[in-house]
């Protein structure tokens, strides 16, 4: 199946004046040189540091914001050329906190934004009913309830529903999850999730590095205002070199045994082993085989040389080990 790239960013640059005093001023270099695709029906999340460059990059695509330089598209559109074209296919939500008048509810709050984009008021009110319903604040009978004393989760659900008013081929979340209680962040991911199901793009910006994990299709990484890593997550971890961490109890008698066969018949980075509180003793190695191989060495170890594994884990990496490998945080990798 071909892959049709709904987003495009190329060679992006974004850079802002900042006055010091009356006459001096000083560039700053927001977006240096960022580029990324995503494909239609893809959730992509775009990761970095404080201040590297996501929202940014956002509200560029959004419009809110003129680039400097390099090239953007939605859908074929030109984000600066046919900016009209590119807001009536996205949705977005920039902070969840914000922009919603506190003294109507839910549901006045999404008539008011649909009347502003155009729909008609029966349709505005009817479209308003449908996308409260699907992020779970008319369950909640939230949605007759004045924004003020709505809580964070609800508050973010409000801004996603906002963002679907128009019912957008693309959403641009910028830290949708950002504060949610758990079961309010997992609300959200399976809603991206679903709606990535059901056809659309949706690019996201986030911290939570398990979170995304769970809902990308792909990931960007950028740093000091350039992209420095782009792929699936698996692909991200191959390319910092795919490692395992091994964790095991044995006794002492074991040990220099077990240490031997793991460092002979493995691709071991670092093996260390300590005593335990429990009075075994613990061996930790960062052990580049595959999972088969280390599986295969240790059963071995176990059934004809008499070792005893008291307990085992085995850790895969992460995509926040990636994530850190890559910006120079980790250096196991």
């Amino acid at each position: 199946m071909m892959l049709v790239k709904t987003i495009i960013v190329e060679h992006l640059r974004k850079r802002y004046r900042v006055r010091e005093g009356f006459r001096k001023t000083r560039f700053i270099d927001a977006i240096k040189d960022v580029s990324f695709s995503v494909n239609k029906g893809e959730i992509h999340a775009l990761l970095g540091p404080n201040g590297a460059g996501k929202t940014t990059t956002i509200k560029i695509l959004s419009t809110l914001l003129l680039p400097d330089g390099g090239f953007v598209s939605i859908n074929g559109y030109d984000v600066v050329k046919e900016a009209e074209k590119v807001r009536k296919i996205i949705g977005l939500a920039i902070d969840v906190s914000k922009g919603f008048y506190s003294s109507l509810s839910g549901f006045e709050n999404l008539v008011f934004y649909g009347l502003l984009k155009g729909l008609s008021l029966s349709h505005s009110r009817r479209r308003a009913r449908e996308v409260l319903e699907l992020v779970g604040l008319e369950e909640l009978r939230a949605s007759d309830t004045p924004y003020f004393a709505y809580s964070l989760g609800m508050r973010a659900r409000l801004a996603i529903a906002k963002a679907l008013l128009n019912d957008p081929e693309v959403l641009l979340l910028d830290e949708p999850t950002l504060g949610l209680d758990v079961e309010s962040s997992r609300h959200v991911r399976e809603m991206l999730v679903k709606l990535a199901g059901e056809g659309k793009t949706i690019l996201v910006t986030g911290h939570n590095m398990h979170e995304i994990e769970m809902i990308s299709d792909a990931v960007t990484i950028i740093n000091k205002g350039e992209a420095v890593a782009s792929g699936t997550p698996g692909e991200l971890k191959n390319r910092v070199g795919l490692v395992f961490r091994l964790r095991l109890q044995t006794t002492l008698d074991s040990e220099p045994l077990l240490k031997k066969t793991i460092s002979d018949s493995l691709s071991v980075k670092r093996i260390t082993s300590k005593m335990s509180n429990n009075g075994r003793v613990e061996i930790n190695a960062i052990i580049s085989s595959s999972r088969e191989d280390i599986v295969e060495a240790l059963f071995k170890a176990s059934k004809e040389q008499g070792v005893r594994i008291l307990d085992l884990q085995l850790m895969e990496p992460s995509l926040e080990d990636a994530y850190l490998a890559i910006l120079g945080v980790l250096d196991e990798y």
